[in-house]
């Protein structure tokens, strides 16, 4: 028998066909036409940029940086958000089971090697090695990790190291991004891309030749009970607009501590560490003399006409959406588009101060905490947005903002508000932003297109 369909069953199969294609729709009202599509549908088609948006700069949330894909090291003074700061924390290990120095009294030098990130965006773009000024003088230095870490578990941005602060290395120079280093092996030269050199001192030197005789280099397991890693900082003092941040390759067989021995050989400690490593190792993130003005408390902030994001868990900016349930109180309203725009504030991103190229907008809970919005899990990167583009970031939030209404209905306020952050990592980058956050002034607005169904 063959099922038929009763007109008023097809009325509403047409309804809902339609109403799915509104909900669906991803363009806003200057391509779609908003005044076009009411009259075609006989739907009250409206284009909104009057909704009350807020802004505020608050503390950025710790972050696990264990397993990173570089790590950020170095120290920079921001002549507008203070001093930043990045040490890395890092096992090394050891070269082979049963390893052993072949019989010399002796190591002649020991070289801590980090190699400088140099990779490619997937559409081809360079990253930069540094943020800051290049030709900084650097004051670099080594010290023994004085407690076990572990490559199974996270470690945060925030949990401060412990060493017994004895310098066993040390570097003072700028750094050369360009130029490969050539290394004398008796008669073999061996060429190394551009990398940090950091000498360690004869007391480490002394401490690590000793592992042999004393029973350390058995396994890797057994040398990491005496050998637990290395803390390297940047204890350069910057002056405003002053410094550098550079990010460090771990997954490289450059990055990693070098013995030279018996006059012609050399073996590496491997540090192979970060996303898919073998070594455990994080980054420490500090922030100091930051303006006392410039972050406000989380969910306790007014609105500020200058926002401020800064990576390496400086700050994020908090947006809030005070009146969108009263400006939006007919039950009946469905939003066809929804698209927010941040643009960074003129004088505050010259060189070397660049932009990030990328940053993201994303969800919060009750607390203020960092979480996914429905448009990032989605939609795709390019639809959702976030890229410097004409000088501006714009995202399209109407999944958020329809979710928020629709469990408004239903009795339920999940308005929390958003953060706009620079992300921690893939790429990592020490860029800030400092944003124009005047309200409706056409470089911070939301624009909205929206159907009210009769």
């Amino acid at each position: 028998m063959t099922p038929c369909l009763t007109a008023k069953t097809k009325l509403f199969i047409l309804f809902a066909l339609f109403t799915f294609g509104i909900i669906s729709c991803k363009k806003d009202t200057e391509s779609v036409g908003a005044d076009f599509v009411g009259a075609r549908n006989k739907f009250d088609t409206k284009f909104d940029t009057t909704i009350d948006l807020s802004a505020y700069s608050v503390q950025m949330d710790s972050i696990a940086t264990s397993r990173l894909t570089a790590m950020a090291f170095g120290v920079i003074n921001d002549p507008i958000l203070g001093i930043s700061k990045a040490d890395i924390i890092t096992q090394y290990g050891l070269p082979g089971n049963e390893f052993s120095w072949g019989g010399v009294s002796k190591l002649d030098s020991v070289v801590l090697q980090l190699r400088f990130r140099s990779s490619l965006l997937s559409d081809g773009t360079v990253l930069e090695d540094y943020y800051g000024d290049k030709n900084f003088i650097h004051n670099l230095k080594v010290y023994l990790l004085k407690e076990d870490i572990n490559l199974d578990s996270a470690y945060y941005s925030t949990r401060k190291y412990q060493t017994d602060g004895i310098e066993m290395g040390s570097f003072s120079g700028k750094y050369n991004f360009t130029d490969s280093v050539t290394i004398n092996l008796g008669s073999e030269k061996v060429i190394i891309p551009p990398h940090i050199r950091i000498s360690m001192n004869s007391t480490f030197n002394q401490f690590l030749f000793n592992g042999e005789q004393n029973g350390y280099f058995t396994n890797d397991t057994k040398f990491k009970e005496t050998y637990k890693g290395l803390v390297v900082v940047d204890e350069s003092l910057p002056t405003s607009s002053n410094g550098a941040i550079v990010y460090i390759k771990l997954t490289s067989d450059v990055t990693a501590l070098t013995a030279f021995y018996g006059d012609s050989l050399a073996v590496d400690f491997p540090i192979f560490g970060g996303v898919s490593g073998n070594e455990a190792g994080y980054n420490y993130y500090e922030h100091s003399n930051v303006p006392a003005n410039l972050l406000q408390g989380i969910m306790k902030g007014s609105h500020r006409d200058t926002g401020y994001i800064q990576p390496l868990t400086g700050s994020k900016l908090r947006i809030e959406l005070p009146n969108i349930f009263s400006a939006l109180n007919n039950p009946k309203t469905i939003l066809n588009g929804a698209e927010i725009i941040f643009t960074p504030l003129t004088g505050t991103y010259n060189s070397p101060y660049t932009l990030p190229q990328t940053i993201s907008l994303i969800g919060s809970d009750s607390l203020g905490r960092n979480t996914f919005l429905r448009d990032q899990i989605f939609e795709s990167s390019t639809y959702y947005g976030g890229t410097l583009t004409n000088n501006q970031y714009t995202f399209r939030i109407v999944r958020h903002l329809q979710f928020l209404l629709d469990e408004y209905k239903k009795g339920y306020n999940y308005n929390y508000g958003m953060n706009l952050i620079v992300r921690a990592d893939d790429p990592i980058t020490a860029q800030r932003v400092v944003l124009d956050t005047r309200k409706n002034s056409g470089t911070f607005k939301l624009k909205l297109t929206y159907t009210v169904i009769k």
